[in-house]
């Protein structure tokens, strides 16, 4: 059987993501940040479990942490840039996302009543242009640090089982 690079495991995996995030959203119409995410994150440690397993498997040698570590890095980093580029792309194509969240921010602080409508404006401004610097930095944050946790805790339990079979 051929070898698959982890780099093309993690764009396998990310690929797989975002034609699961786009049917959830799409073709169940679940909201974008709803339990459906759940869904997509098991996917992804799926998607990095394999990347270590098969590593695991394939190594005669026993194997150090820092291989280990390096084999998942390599896919979770790729995973992690698609994913971002999808959701750059989705936020831009569902503009109606964002102005959903911005009126619902707006009828909470007008409910509070003590800001002003112009205040109220301001502020759905500034909403706005965070938007998508938010949404990128948010998507970036959870991938990077699941990814990671997810890889060191793999990486641990197999290199300790690779160096038990010496």
């Amino acid at each position: 059987m051929r070898y698959i690079y982890p780099r093309n495991k993690g764009i396998i995996t990310g690929l797989v993501l975002i034609v699961l995030s786009v049917i959830l959203f799409y073709g169940f119409h679940l909201p974008e940040n709803g339990k459906s995410q759940y869904v997509v994150l098991t996917t992804f440690i799926i998607g990095l479990l394999w990347v270590l397993i098969d590593f695991h498997i394939r190594q005669t040698d026993a194997q150090k942490f820092k291989e280990y570590f390096s084999e998942g890095f390599k896919a979770f980093i790729v995973i992690t840039l698609l994913m971002v580029c999808y959701s750059y792309i989705f936020y831009k194509n569902n503009p109606q996302i964002m102005e959903k969240g911005i009126a619902e921010n707006n009828a909470l602080i007008s409910e509070q009543g003590n800001r002003t409508n112009e205040e109220i404006n301001e502020n759905a401004e500034k909403l706005r242009s965070i938007f998508m610097p938010m949404m990128l930095f948010i998507t970036t944050m959870k991938f990077l640090i699941l990814g990671s946790l997810v890889t060191v805790v793999t990486a641990g339990f197999l290199s300790q089982k690779a160096e038990a079979k010496k």
